[in-house]
């Protein structure tokens, strides 16, 4: 082994440890750990970090193999931890109809019509992500505006939230569903003036025509998994949190796992209905490798904002009729109760979506009566979104231990229009990051892809600037709920890896955890918040190897 010249000191130290694999010089490290904040130099031996410190310090690990990377000055950060996505849905959109940017009808219906004439025949048209509240324009679509570009072939797109889609005529001929169909628990189909389907799905009503939609093939499903791993790293994603996932994309996980394909570290949550099939056979939370874990549940309490289906205990102020909804699985809530109930005995995590303040409070109320069934404990429930909060529920967060997993992209969409939605009172509390961080609620961040971009920088523009997309808000939409770079970076990072149980394993640049890291094209911590959305991802490191270089 080569040793690096120096003194007979530095010799010796040489001679006692091992030469490094990859050494980074010549950087400014933001490590995210207290203990020492800053570095310039990093060496890693293996899939772990080694030491952080000075460029004389790491260079003592210098060995004849070693491959150094010259940093120039660029900015080094622990790569990034989306606490929520839905990752399979998330590379299938890539090749998907996008709606997300369509600016009116007609471009909606543009570009299903394009999708259509590329179609394979047979496939169903999917993907989506539209915004009504974007069209210059707004209102929602039905199946007369798309039936006339897609002929016979089916089609199912959701809005950008997922809580609402628009079929066309043949998706709902072939799904059974006609004026007679009664709406389900938890969902509605809306109907015009002669109660006739318009063709739009709410929430539970969406299965009707889903469940009917061929399953993936092997092939499909693994094509989407590879472009949603390469547009991680391009990204500095280096781990991500699966909501939802499906018996299949996690075998297909494993698969990847096992050959060595698996780029992007996975931590998956099923259905929280789904608990018995990993419970009786003593998955608990956490279980599995750095590369692939299970043990947390997702469960559904509401809706969303943007469909009227997220559950408030006041009126909507633009549709006073409604509430909102609670889903079918809290329908009756004894069942729930039920499945929580053996779902945390068996050691499992919980993670339950609630966005509406009705919805968040009765998620507090669940974790509540599972305290005090089964005593107090390191659970670390979630609340996933956690958009809109009762000033009475602030205070239960902490001593149930309950992390908020929220998404700030969402502030920025849905800032644009939420007041018409809800009234000036209700926003005070409204996407409440900054009094969540105040009453000592741990934050995971993530996105929510793919509803909202992957990409990690417009995050944390929207938590620190809170600026809606429409530019009405330059100085910040609720600007008193804003928080700090290091604050947003930190929820991003070990917020994330405490959330899935990790913190000792990853979320810092800190010897003997994983050495995920991101080389950023500017020092985002020197800049002006307003420029963070223009920064891009030079390199991203995933256990010592580099998965993306610009």
């Amino acid at each position: 082994m080569d040793q690096p010249t120096g003194t007979s000191r530095n010799d010796a130290f040489a001679a006692a440890r091992p030469s490094a694999d990859l050494i980074i010089t010549g950087a400014a490290v933001w490590t995210g750990d207290e203990a020492r904040p800053e570095a310039e130099a990093v060496a890693v031996l293996g899939d772990r970090i080694a030491a952080v410190g000075s460029a004389a310090e790491i260079a003592l690990w210098r060995g004849r193999r070693t491959q150094v990377i010259a940093a120039e000055g660029r900015l080094i950060i622990p790569g990034f931890n989306d606490a929520h996505v839905h990752f399979v849905d998330g590379g299938l959109q890539l090749d998907n109809v996008d709606l997300r940017d369509a600016s009116s009808a007609a471009e909606f219906v543009r570009r299903v019509g394009s999708q259509a004439s590329a179609q394979t025949q047979g496939d169903w048209i999917q993907g989506g992500g539209w915004d009504e509240q974007r069209w210059d324009q707004p209102a929602l679509p039905t199946k007369e505006m798309i039936d006339p570009v897609t002929a016979d072939t089916p089609a199912l797109v959701h809005r950008c939230d997922l809580h609402m889609a628009v079929a066309n005529s043949i998706a709902l001929r072939l799904a059974g569903i006609t004026p007679d169909t009664p709406d389900p628990a938890g969902g509605a189909i809306v109907r015009d003036a002669q109660g006739v389907p318009t063709g739009i799905l709410k929430d539970a009503a969406i299965r009707l025509v889903a469940g009917i939609i061929p399953p993936l093939t092997h092939a499909r499903r693994l094509r989407a998994v590879r472009r949603a791993q390469e547009h991680a790293a391009s990204l500095g994603v280096t781990s991500v949190q699966h909501m939802n996932p499906t018996a299949a994309d996690i075998a297909l996980y494993m698969e990847l796992a096992e050959s060595g394909e698996l780029t992007t570290r996975i931590y998956a949550a099923p259905l929280e209905t789904e608990w018995a099939e990993r419970g009786r056979i003593g998955i608990r939370h956490g279980f599995g490798s750095p590369l692939l874990r299970l043990g947390a549940l997702k469960g559904f309490t509401d809706g969303s904002l943007g469909s009227a289906t997220a559950c408030f205990f006041d009126p909507y102020a633009d549709a006073p009729e409604t509430r909102g909804l609670l889903t079918s699985e809290m329908q009756p809530r004894t069942a729930i109760l039920e499945r929580l109930l053996a779902a945390d005995e068996a050691g499992m995590q919980i993670c339950l979506h609630a966005i509406g303040d009705r919805a968040v409070s009765l998620a507090l109320d669940l974790f509540e009566d599972i305290t005090q069934a089964h005593g107090m404990r390191d659970r670390r429930f979630r609340i996933e979104h956690a958009q809109h909060i009762a000033l009475k529920d602030f205070e239960r967060f902490n001593p149930l231990g309950v992390v908020a997993s929220v998404q700030p992209f969402h502030v920025i969409d849905d800032g644009r229009w939420a007041e018409r939605r809800l009234g000036t009172a209700r926003l005070r509390t409204s996407y409440p990051y900054r009094t969540l961080l105040n009453r000592h609620v741990r934050l995971a961040l993530g996105t929510d892809w793919y509803v909202a971009p992957l990409n990690p920088l417009p995050t944390l523009y929207a938590a620190t600037t809170r600026a809606t997309l429409d530019g009405g808000n330059p100085d910040g939409w609720i600007s008193e709920q804003k928080i700090t770079l290091a604050e947003a970076v930190t929820a991003y990072t070990m917020g994330s890896a405490y959330a899935e149980f990790q913190e000792k394993v990853k979320g810092s640049i800190t010897p003997g955890k994983l050495a995920d890291m991101v080389f950023l094209s500017d020092n985002i911590f020197r800049i002006a918040p307003s420029q963070l959305r223009d920064v891009k991802v030079d390199a991203t490191i995933m256990g010592g190897k580099v998965v993306y270089s610009a």
